[in-house]
Order: C-alpha cells, then structure tokens, then sequence
C-alpha cells in the first residue's frame, strides 16, 4: 500500500510538472505572439506617421504658394482699379458737372472703394487659414452709410428696368459701431444677389432700428432659392448655379 501512495504522488507530481511546463510553453508563445502584433503596429504608425508627415508639409507649401499668388492677384488688380478711383475723384472735382453726372462719379467711386475691399478679402483667406481674422470696430455713421450702398445699385436696377425701393425707419441713430468692410460686404452680396436673380420686378431694401438693433431685410420678386438647396446654400464656399 505504501508503495502504491508513493507511485501515485509521484505520478501527480510528474503530471504537475509537465502541465507547469506546458503552461509555461503556452503563456510564453502568447506573450511571443503579443509582442510581435505591438511590433507590427508600431511600425505600422510609423508609416502612417510618416505619410502625415508627408502629407502636411504638401499642404504647407500649397498654403504658402496660394498665399503668394493671393498676394500678386491683388497687386495686379489694385493698380489698374486705382487709376479708376483716382480718374474719378479728380472728374469729381470739376466744376458745372451736371447733378446726375456727379452722382455717377460718386457711385463709380464707391463701387470702386468696395472692389477694393474685395480685394483686400482676398488677403483675408490667408488670415482666416491662420486664425488670425480680425474686426475692426469703428464708429459708422448709419444714414449716410446705408445711403450709399443703395446708390450703388440704383443705377444697376434703373438699367434692367427693376424698381429698387430703400426705406429706413425715422428712430436711425446717428452712429453705430462695427466693423464697416464686413456690414458692407454682407449688405452688398445681398443686394447684389437680389438684383442679378430678378429678371423683372422689384428689390426692396428695408431697416428698422429698435432698442438698439437693427433689422436689415432684402425682399425681391426674383425666383428664390429651390427648395433642395436651402440646407447646402448656407453652407462655406456653396452656390446655387442658375
């Protein structure tokens, strides 16, 4: 009997030693395994690291050669708009020019003013790129500004034959703060969009003023926009092609 017990605890232990060691084997192979697999992946970040790399420094001189030919457009446009600008303040300054023809310079000059600072937007794509887009608060003189912009697109509407109405409350304030370029730009795209998309018709311009808010609305009789380009016309850099 005793040699029996002595048989079976050494079979035990040779069946624990051998199972030890398989496990061993095992739990080694898995971590064999594990280390392989994070091997794999760290080249593979690697890579794709390097392709990011790759890809970003593209980006950076495709910003920067957009950056420079912005900045040559601008150039070139600026010249030739400033002899315009300067032709006409100059015919501005001459005497017995019929009321109506002084009107037009003035209007020339204006429309020119605002290429001009179409032009200067154009830098702006750089800055907004950048996040370095400011505004500039300034002091606008309400009346005379909004005065301005509809005598920019009376003559427009008077030549396709569309009525253009501008109405104002009585209660403006004499000055308003703001950045002016982009009041401008925002009021100018509007009626511009009003005018070249009504064929007949008319455009009105209208704005109220009440505890210290303005309300600026342009109606016209043009088409509108579909109804499937509601969402995406509100979107950057959308149009409605027409």
């Amino acid at each position: 009997i005793t040699c029996a017990l002595l048989l079976l605890v050494m079979a035990i232990g040779v069946c624990w030693l051998l199972l030890s060691s398989d496990s061993r084997r095992v739990a080694q192979d898995e971590s064999n395994r594990q280390a392989t697999l994070l091997m794999d992946e760290i080249q593979a970040h690697e890579v794709t690291d390097k392709q990011l790399q790759a890809a970003r420094q593209a980006a950076d001189q495709a910003n920067l050669a957009k950056s420079r030919f912005l900045t040559n457009i601008s150039h070139e446009l600026r010249t030739p708009l400033n002899s315009i600008l300067g032709y006409a303040q100059i015919l501005e300054r001459e005497q017995g020019l019929p009321a109506h023809r002084r009107a037009a310079l003035e209007v020339i000059r204006q429309s020119g003013d605002h290429v001009v600072s179409l032009i200067d937007g154009l830098l702006d794509i750089a800055r907004i790129e950048t996040r370095r887009l400011r505004l500039v608060n300034s002091e606008i003189p309400l009346g005379d500004f909004l005065n301005q912009l509809s005598d920019m697109f009376q003559l427009e509407a008077r030549r396709k034959g569309i009525a253009f109405e501008y109405r104002a409350t009585h209660r403006l304030p004499p000055a308003v703060r703001g950045d002016r370029k982009r009041i401008a730009q925002i009021l100018i795209n509007l009626l511009g969009n009003a005018l070249k998309y009504t064929p007949s018709g008319r455009v009105s311009f209208r704005v109220e003023y009440a505890s210290e808010i303005a309300v600026m609305e342009v109606q016209d009789s043009g088409p509108g926009i579909p109804a499937e380009d509601l969402d995406r016309i509100f979107q950057p850099f959308e149009r409605v092609d027409r």
